[in-house]
C-alpha cells in the first residue's frame, strides 16, 4: 500500500524536516523578540533565560576579595551572608521555603559550616527558613535575641584572615519597643576602611533613637541594607543622610502586595547607588577593605 522509501528520498526528507524545525526557531525567536520589545508584562530574555536554567553569572565563578557579603534574593524577606577567609555568617534566613537556596548559596562560597547565624527579630520574613536550614549545614553559634533583649552596645571581634578582624557592633534595640520592627538588630559591619549597616527592619521611631545615641562615625556606611524592605515606615532622609552611604541594597520581592520599595524612599536614598534583589536577584558585594565591586547574580 505504501512505498518504501529510497535512501535519497530518506535523505531528501532528512532535510526538509531540518529546515523546517530551523524555520519555526528562527519564526519564535522573531516573535518572541517583538514580544519582549513591544508588549506590556511580557517576560524579559532574562526572565526566559532564568525560567530554563540559565545564569548569566554563577556565585562561584567570581573571584572573591578579602570580604564577600551576599544579599541573597528570598523574596519579600532578608538574608545575607557574610564571608572572610577564616569566618561565615548568616543574618536571617528570609521567609519559608528558602533553606535549599540558602544552603546552595553557602555551598557556592565552600562554606561547610556556619560560624553564626544571626536572626535580627522573629518575623516569618526574617527568620521562616530558619529550622529547616538547621537540618542541612552545621551551625555553630546561634544568637537570636529575646524580643525584649536590648543588645545595644555589644559587639563581636571576629578573625577575619591572619591579618586582619572583623567587628560586629549591635546598635540597636537601644530600649524596649512594643513594635517588633523596632526591637530589630541593627547590626554594623566593619572591615578595614569599609563598613555596612544591616537595617533589618527597624522603622522611623528606632532610627531618631538611633540619630540621639551615636555620633556621625558610628552611623556612618558605605553600603546600607535598607530597613524595612523600602517601606516608607523607614529610611527617614535625617537618618539616610547620616549615615552617607555610597551605596543602598534593598531587599524586596518582586511585584510585593505593600507597594515596596517606596518612591518616597528611593527618593531619600539619592545619590547613592540603588540595588534591588526584586529587580537585581541575588547581589554580591566585594570588597578588599579598601574598594567596592558589586556583582548582579542572575
Amino acid at each position: 500500500m505504501f512505498n518504501k522509501l529510497s535512501q535519497t528520498d530518506k535523505t531528501k526528507l532528512k532535510r526538509k524536516v531540518k529546515t523546517t524545525i530551523k524555520a519555526i526557531t528562527a519564526a519564535l525567536f522573531v516573535i518572541l523578540t517583538l514580544a519582549i520589545t513591544y508588549l506590556p508584562n511580557t517576560p524579559s530574555w532574562d526572565d526566559i533565560y532564568a525560567a530554563v536554567g540559565l545564569k548569566e553569572t554563577k556565585l562561584g565563578e567570581i573571584p572573591l576579595k578579602d570580604l564577600t557579603i551576599v544579599f541573597l534574593d528570598v523574596g519579600q524577606g532578608d538574608c545575607e551572608i557574610i564571608k572572610t577567609e577564616d569566618t561565615s555568617i548568616l543574618i536571617d534566613t528570609g521567609p519559608s521555603g528558602n533553606a535549599q537556596k540558602i544552603r546552595d548559596a553557602l555551598n557556592a562560597l565552600n562554606i561547610r559550616e556556619l560560624d553564626y547565624l544571626i536572626i535580627t527579630h522573629q518575623h516569618d520574613d526574617h527568620m521562616g527558613s530558619l529550622y529547616d536550614l538547621r537540618k542541612l549545614i552545621k551551625i555553630n553559634n546561634e544568637i537570636i535575641p529575646d524580643p525584649s533583649a536590648k543588645m545595644a552596645g555589644l559587639s563581636l571581634t571576629l578573625q577575619a584572615n591572619e591579618n586582619e578582624e572583623l567587628l560586629l557592633q549591635f546598635l540597636a534595640p537601644i530600649y524596649v519597643n512594643d513594635s517588633l520592627n523596632n526591637m530589630s538588630l541593627v547590626i554594623k559591619l566593619t572591615y578595614k576602611d569599609t563598613s555596612c549597616l544591616f537595617m533589618a527592619d527597624a522603622e522611623e521611631e528606632e532610627e531618631g533613637t538611633l540619630l540621639r545615641t551615636y555620633d556621625a562615625e558610628t552611623l556612618h556606611a558605605d553600603v546600607l541594607k535598607v530597613g524595612h524592605h523600602g517601606s516608607d515606615s523607614s529610611s527617614t532622609k535625617p537618618f539616610i543622610d547620616a549615615v552617607g552611604a555610597k551605596y543602598a541594597v534593598i531587599s524586596v520581592g518582586a511585584d510585593n502586595d505593600y507597594g515596596h520599595p517606596s518612591p518616597e524612599v528611593l527618593r531619600n536614598l539619592a545619590p547613592a547607588v540603588i540595588h534591588r534583589t526584586d529587580r537585581d536577584g541575588t547581589i554580591l558585594c566585594t570588597t578588599d577593605g579598601a574598594t567596592l565591586t558589586f556583582h548582579r547574580l542572575e
